[in-house]
């Protein structure tokens, strides 16, 4: 289908008109829902509570929801009592909707075993809520949830429990390796460290407390502490530790008794620096053709786990195992960052009222389709619906619009390419390097210079990350500080004299030396308005050079001084560049402490605290062509000014 634009959230009248009589139905249905408590019984005997919401007697479909956060350490006290409101909403709509906490949090019994438990569990969970002797469930089975609890989705579908039957997951990973723990081999630092903060190593802290016999009202203190003390710490000590195995805050049990260690399994994640049967355990990437069912999988642009959304969708499309699991992979997309406020601003940027959907409305459309079986057009409409970002002119105040596709990249994109160049000196915004249209122009002077110093790296300042925003803001954010440092090269094209719609994934390739064994190159897309200068962050990775074949493949050191060609994959976007703007390329090598710092040594990552600078050039001559790539859609789909 020849992708069009929608006034409408990019879905067809009829399920626009659908939606709005679902919103109105649910809110005096609501009032009728029930809830209990009931324990599923794992297959070695581990008990898990889960909240039952009921709309009244007689038997449903079933939706499930496995969840470690039904709790956090910031606030325990707002754990989940049969007061979830999506769950409540749900079972409006006339599903019994549960709430389960995972093994080892909160209500349920067991040691938490982060990312490994849930294929198992989760695929007895599915069949526990299948069986007849639920005298509320219909047999069939749907399961949502987002981040990890999109994982607790995709790791029992890949073993295809027999009563399930779709799934919905928001925000989540397909390869939890690669852009998950790690990204193109360096680790993910922020990520790691902040979202043991936020989540299971406080949890494990209040587990600990009350099983040595605290009261209430000193697990909430004792744990508050706790919280607070790593807000105030990692920023400023946390992420700077060397070798990153010293970190030791998630170790230790931080109590009078010998109770279970906070996260363990952080340094079982920096023991496992490269793809290997431990991760391969857990790769959604391999086994499409194990999942049966349909997938509602939803994403965010500014999102960390993007690139796994996007995969999951064209994994199942292709290779899903069945021609329904095929034909009823979809995927939604629209501007949003990882544990940020909701709303329709991301970062800095507001994108206007259209970015935005009504997600359980949209979840009740998909699984009535296919728990119950009412042909309501939600299979019969485009695969693929994406919000395109228009940023400003100038200041934070943009907007968008939405796009349908049977498929992703959308009909018509053609890759459109970019040339490195510069008269050597393209340090910062003020320097001379520029974006050239078309591989064969001529890359100006043969290399750009700078030192990477691993003790002074490039700040990170906004991207797709995880997972405490108020301390590391994610999303989109002016650059311009940034671009005043040495060690980042900037390259940047004339003002567009045509709008350029960018839809699909980004790559680079880069030709570069380092004095170095091991080293990482960044880059960063930036789009700056012309009314200002305001330069606008549209995505961003990295590569190490160890890793340069990809992070499933041997490691491989280089050789100091020779030339080698760096292909990174900055992930997807979909955005317009509008006329006057300006398309620009940031490169270095560190992006820190969103990623940890390479040492520019041969060391096993994370072992040691040795740092040593490297001299880095980046090549752009006739031999060495250092291109960005981008997927260019059809130039009529986008309007000339935003809405």
């Amino acid at each position: 289908m020849t992708p069009t634009k929608s006034a409408l959230g990019g879905i067809t009248r009829f399920a626009v008109a659908a939606l709005a009589a679902t919103v109105a139905s649910l809110g005096s249905a609501r009032a009728a829902v029930t809830c209990h408590l009931e324990w599923s019984e794992m297959r070695d005997g581990t008990r898990l509570a889960t909240e039952v919401y009921l709309p009244g007697d007689g038997r449903y479909p079933v939706i499930l929801q496995r969840t470690p956060y039904s709790r956090v350490p910031g606030a325990p006290q707002l754990a989940s009592n049969c007061d979830n409101a999506q769950m409540m909403t749900l079972a409006a709509a006339g599903y019994a909707a549960l709430n389960q906490d995972v093994r080892g949090r909160y209500r349920s019994e067991g040691v938490h075993d982060a990312l490994f438990q849930e294929a198992n569990d989760g695929y007895d969970a599915v069949e526990w809520a299948a069986k007849r002797a639920r005298p509320w469930s219909s047999g069939k089975v749907g399961m949502i949830g987002g981040s990890y609890v999109g994982l607790t989705q995709w790791q029992p579908a890949i073993n295809a429990p027999p009563s399930l039957k779709a799934i919905a997951p928001l925000i989540t990973a397909s390869d939890y390796h690669d852009h998950w723990t790690y990204v193109n081999g360096a680790f993910d630092l922020w990520f790691a460290q902040s979202w043991m903060l936020l989540t299971f190593a406080g949890e494990q802290l209040i587990r600990n407390l009350e099983a040595a016999g605290h009261t209430n009202d000193e697990v909430l203190a004792l744990t508050k502490e706790w919280y607070d003390a790593g807000r105030r710490d990692i920023l400023s000590e946390w992420v700077w530790k060397l070798p990153l195995t010293s970190f030791t805050e998630f170790n230790r049990p931080i109590t009078d008794a010998p109770y279970d260690a906070l996260a363990p399994y952080y340094q079982d994640w920096l023991a496992h620096p490269v793809y290997d049967a431990y991760w391969a355990k857990l790769d959604v990437e391999p086994r499409y053709g194990d999942v049966t069912v349909p997938t509602l999988n939803i994403g965010w642009w500014y999102d960390i786990f993007q690139i796994g959304t996007v995969r999951n969708f064209q994994g199942m499309q292709a290779e899903g195992g069945t021609p329904q699991a095929r034909a009823g992979s979809q995927l939604l997309m629209w501007a949003q960052c990882h544990a940020c406020p909701a709303g329709t601003k991301v970062g800095d940027i507001e994108f206007g009222p259209g970015n935005q959907v009504d997600l359980n409305a949209l979840y009740v459309r998909f699984f009535d389709r296919w728990l119950k079986g009412i042909r309501n057009g939600i299979d019969e409409e485009p695969a693929v619906r994406i919000f395109v970002m228009v940023p400003p002119d100038s200041g934070t105040t943009g907007g968008g619009y939405w796009i349908e596709s049977e498929t992703y990249p959308l009909p018509g994109t053609a890759v459109q390419k970019w040339r490195l160049a510069s008269g050597g000196r393209a340090n910062g915004a003020g320097g001379d390097g520029v974006l050239v249209r078309g591989v064969g122009m001529h890359g100006g002077a043969a290399a750009d210079r700078f030192v990477y110093d691993p003790r002074t790296p490039v700040p990170t300042r906004g991207g797709n990350m995880c997972c405490i925003n108020d301390l590391l803001p994610s999303g989109p954010f002016d650059q311009a500080q940034i671009e005043q440092r040495g060690d980042v090269l900037v390259y940047t094209s004339e003002p567009l004299k045509k709008d350029v719609t960018v839809i699909g994934p980004v790559r680079v390739k880069l030709w570069a030396r380092s004095s170095a064994p091991d080293t990482d190159f960044t880059a960063k897309l930036v789009d700056v308005h012309p009314g200002d200068g305001y330069a606008q962050n549209i995505l961003d990775r990295l590569v190490r050079a160890r890793y340069r074949w990809g992070s499933k493949l041997p490691t491989s050191f280089i050789t100091p001084g020779e030339a080698y060609e760096y292909v990174i994959d900055l992930g997807n976007t979909a955005t317009v560049f509008r006329r006057g703007h300006r398309i620009r390329l940031e490169i270095s090598s560190s992006n820190f402490p969103h990623y940890a710092r390479n040492q520019n040594t041969t060391s096993l990552v994370g072992m040691d605290a040795r740092m040593e600078v490297a001299q880095q050039a980046i090549l752009h001559d006739a031999r060495h062509p250092s291109v960005l790539e981008l997927p260019v859609a059809p130039a009529a789909r986008a309007p000339s000014r935003a809405p």
